[in-house]
């Protein structure tokens, strides 16, 4: 369970920690009230983060994602604008399903098996799926036996890396939430991260991610249920209708889905 659950939350609380990569820097100090909600929301999810992922049977989400900028292709920069909503189910011990839904295209991810995984992956809107093999260490699994290895996240790190303020509150899809600024102290670094947090549930509700003029990303998280009642149909994969293709053609079918989205932030 592991090994999806950070896979989840690479895109929930764990996105913050990769943004830092992309932030900026300034002046002043960390405030002590935006540390606390963020040390409440750390610790209400941290069995979410934990490598080993006890405490954890399910999780289910979703979440849409909005903006884009120049992403670098090889030598070159390409516009990429994102309007895309993800739903995402997670089961003990090895069930995962992805849904995407927006201008990228439509799809449908399933990955289930025990000592060897597949994943089924489906494109609605030309009726066709493809199945892979899907190589063990793909979400940090170790192998058979051995026993995972290194720290567990601890939130000082990210008072040791950024600058923390607090902006007062704002309305979310979800209700009122705590807005809080991360600003990394390293001043080589550019872009600025804000949280919204609920107010009294302490769960993230919008991460948005800004990195001058290149990047500009805003995530509504629409629902985050930790230990949710998913039932087992949802992963399995209805392929009814569907042509198989190959793992080449799957390829292309993902290539023209990803340059038709730059060909539209192009255009804009």
């Amino acid at each position: 369970m592991g090994k999806f659950v950070r896979s989840l939350s690479t895109v929930t609380l764990a996105f913050v920690l990769i943004a830092f990569c992309t932030s900026a820097v300034y002046s002043q100090e960390s405030s002590e009230k935006a540390k606390q909600i963020l040390e409440k929301t750390f610790n209400k999810y941290m069995d979410l983060i934990k490598k080993d992922g006890k405490g954890v049977k399910s999780v289910a989400a979703k979440l849409s994602l909005k903006g884009g900028g120049q992403f670098p292709m090889g030598d070159n920069a390409m516009p990429l604008e994102l309007d895309v909503t993800l739903e995402i189910y997670v089961q003990r011990p090895n069930d995962f399903y992805i849904s995407i839904a927006g201008n990228v295209g439509n799809a449908t991810i399933i990955i289930t098996g025990d000592e060897k995984k597949t994943a089924t992956i489906m494109f609605p809107s030309t009726k066709q799926f493809a199945t892979v093999d899907v190589p063990d260490d793909m979400f940090g699994q170790q192998p058979e036996g051995e026993e995972e290895t290194g720290e567990e996240p601890k939130i000082e790190e990210l008072w040791e890396k950024a600058i923390v303020t607090y902006e007062g509150t704002e309305d979310t899809k979800l209700g009122k939430a705590h807005k809080i600024m991360l600003k990394p102290k390293d001043d080589s670094e550019e872009g600025i991260v804000t949280i919204h947090i609920l107010d009294g549930k302490w769960d993230p509700a919008r991460f948005e991610l800004s990195k001058t003029d290149e990047v500009s990303l805003v995530v509504e998280i629409e629902k985050l249920e930790v230990n949710a009642n998913i039932s087992g149909k949802q992963f399995v994969p209805d392929t009814e209708g569907y042509t198989e293709v190959t793992q080449d053609q799957l390829m292309v079918l993902v290539m023209m889905q990803v340059m038709g989205a730059m060909g539209q932030g192009g255009a804009q």
